[in-house]
């Protein structure tokens, strides 16, 4: 199996070929700020409701090809761990958002993630290429001046050096990504989506910890089953909340960021918005299931 890289600003991985609607020609196209812009509420309920999509990669990341067929190819996405299968996060996408070949870097380059919402690729004579989004990982070859001169599947180019600086208060790491989640709120929820175009409720959670290095798993459940256990009384910021069906004891649905003061923020549900929620809210309250800390 072959690996390849992403070579658009945001891929979406459908469950199948024939999961795409009409409207999705744009995400197919690897346009999905303009796919995501152009959806009605109710039409990106849809992609939740009918189960069309698995997750979303972002520019360079790697997956590995598993097989092809016609325009499409099953992909494993090695950037999102699933507890299901040791080669990532599983999908199918247009084989033309993919590079060509496998493309590799130096091991002993320095690795860049970028930490604000947007920011533009520049070609290798400094010429804008397109819009990058929070988390794309890049390896820096070299500075000049203001920008970071960087590889990447489509070759040499660069982005500005402050996009890759994390400007968000807070002592801890936890403290951090509470402030950078906060900048997102108003934002559409976008089922499967982990970019700042719409993020799902893990999606949301699993972005956070990419911007500080932090390696987490893509799913609520699989999210819940790692990390660092933490009691109620002892939360902080930062700490991951997770709740289930069945009062706590069914499958894991959600997960929200603890902000301090019994508050939560999170991407709520599809039709809603990245909000902040109360945990004594009856929709949560009784779901609870447990806590989680990755961050130290």
């Amino acid at each position: 199996m072959e690996k390849r890289r992403v070579i658009v600003p945001v891929a979406t991985l459908w469950t199948s070929p024939k999961a795409p609607r009409d409207i999705d020609q744009l995400a197919l196209n690897g346009e999905t700020k303009q796919w995501v812009a152009a959806m009605t509420t109710e039409q990106t309920i849809d992609l939740c409701d009918s189960k069309r999509l698995e997750t979303q990669a972002v520019f360079n990341d790697e997956v590995i090809v598993d097989s092809v067929e016609g325009e499409w190819a099953k992909v494993y996405l090695t950037t999102q761990a699933d507890d299901a299968d040791d080669r990532g996060y599983i999908g199918w996408l247009p084989s033309k958002l993919l590079s060509s070949s496998t493309v590799a870097y130096p091991e002993a380059n320095t690795h860049l993630c970028v930490a604000v919402p947007f920011t533009t690729l520049y070609d290798e004579q400094q010429n804008p290429v397109f819009e990058i989004v929070m988390g794309t990982e890049l390896t820096q070859l070299g500075t000049e001046g203001n920008l970071l001169r960087v590889v990447t599947p489509l070759g040499e180019g660069y982005v500005a050096a402050d996009s890759i600086a994390v400007n968000a208060e807070g002592k801890t790491a936890g403290e951090k990504m509470v402030s950078m989640a906060r900048q997102f709120l108003g934002l559409r929820y976008l089922w499967a989506g982990i970019s700042p175009y719409g993020f799902d409720c893990s999606g949301f959670m699993y972005t956070l910890h990419r911007v500080l290095g932090i390696a987490i798993p893509r799913d609520a459940d699989d999210q819940r089953n790692n990390g660092q256990s933490v009691e109620p009384e002892n939360l902080q910021p930062g700490d991951l909340l997770f709740f289930a069906y069945e009062h706590g004891k069914g499958f894991v649905h959600h997960v929200g960021m603890y902000i301090g003061d019994g508050q939560m923020i999170q991407s709520r549900t599809p039709g809603k918005q990245v909000d902040i929620a109360k945990l004594t809210e009856m929709r949560y309250a009784p779901e609870f299931v447990a806590a989680r800390r990755y961050w130290q």
